[in-house]
């Protein structure tokens, strides 16, 4: 009799901690890197993560350019404009005027990275020569993806206090380049606003998993999202110069959503290889294999496209968990980056299945 209520005791007390440990976890495990000898992440499923961020994406595109969300047929002149604007696309030498260039400060940045005794004095000496530099990383600092704690950051020294390297590498990486996101066209002026509002919650979403999972790939993750952000921008302006020879015509969204889901990666990888990027950062764009910085990137971009979709009201709660049980990525993890990318508001707590 003593044995069997030990025993019934012993199993109540093993489902009630599986029950807790399919709960959500405290924001500081998705901010740590993973013990040593403890196992950084459950195993993720390339080819569901793409899928489900590919879906996400499209769904992205077409809020951005109003296209119905069943695929439309692009026929007649439509059809040629686009045929013209491919043409454009696919040459070895693309129009440089559509092409972001490189940052000035962006060499020093990655060598920076690649120092071993790089300190932070020479991250803010690097960061102070530019006065609207050092606003735009201070400001992105204060956002409510990065602040973790109520106190401001008003100094660089402060930041790296705070953020960490890492963290304020691409802090940095994101200030250079978000410059290029400023809507100066008449036609879907909401295209570069939203992508930029999706990428910096998919770099920061990327460096916390790669935080927890590979640290040593922080930066790069963040860096990244940003250089796969760069490619759709640049169909959008061919699309744009496209439409422009027929002035009379009006551009079909449609057209867009496809051109940018089709070309904009190809484009990300020719900006990176023109950019001199390394080919760990190149391959991780072609988002082919199971490289960790490749994973971070889609993870990265899969939350923080939902996180921006979610924000816009396209999506519900229950959807969100819906995609992310899709991809393989409902758990403690996910759960602790997406806090942070709510800006640390307590969401409540999904219900164990």
């Amino acid at each position: 009799m003593i044995v069997g209520v030990l025993v019934a005791g012993v199993l109540t007390l093993a489902g009630w901690l599986a029950l807790r440990g399919r709960g959500r976890f405290h924001l500081s495990s998705a901010m740590a890197p993973a013990p040593v000898g403890a196992p950084s992440a459950p195993a993720i499923d390339v080819a569901r993560v793409r899928m489900a961020g590919d879906l996400a994406t499209q769904r992205l595109w077409r809020l951005a350019f109003g296209a119905p969300a069943q695929p439309q047929p692009v026929e007649g002149v439509h059809a040629r404009v686009r045929e013209l604007i491919c043409a454009v696309l696919q040459v070895d030498s693309v129009d440089p005027n559509y092409f972001p260039r490189r940052p000035a400060l962006l060499p020093q940045l990655l060598q920076a990275v690649n120092d071993p005794n790089a300190a932070s004095d020479k991250l803010s000496r690097m960061i102070a020569h530019d006065p609207v530099l050092t606003a735009d990383v201070l400001r992105l600092a204060n956002s409510s993806l990065y602040r973790v704690s109520p106190a401001p950051i008003e100094t660089i020294k402060r930041a790296i206090a705070v953020c960490g390297l890492d963290s304020l590498r691409g802090i940095l990486a994101a200030a250079m380049l978000q410059p290029v996101f400023r809507a100066s066209r008449t036609n879907f002026p909401r295209l570069p606003r939203m992508l930029w509002e999706r990428t910096e919650r998919a770099a920061r979403a990327a460096e916390l998993y790669a935080a927890h999972t590979h640290p040593q790939d922080r930066f790069e993750a963040q860096l990244v999202v940003l250089l796969s952000a760069l490619g759709p921008l640049v169909v959008y302006s061919a699309a744009l110069d496209g439409y422009s020879r027929a002035p009379r015509l009006t551009p079909n969204p449609a057209l867009f959503v496809d051109l940018i889901d089709t070309w904009g990666p190809r484009m990300s990888q020719r900006i990176a290889r023109d950019w001199q990027s390394s080919p760990r950062l190149v391959a991780a764009l072609e988002k082919s294999n199971e490289e960790s910085l490749s994973i971070a990137l889609q993870v990265g971009e899969l939350l923080g496209t939902l996180s921006f979709l979610e924000s816009q009201t396209v999506i519900a709660q229950d959807e969100r968990f819906a995609i992310l049980d899709d991809a393989g990525l409902s758990g403690d993890l996910t759960d602790g980056i997406w806090r942070r990318l709510s800006g640390g508001a307590q969401n409540e707590a999904r219900s164990p299945v």
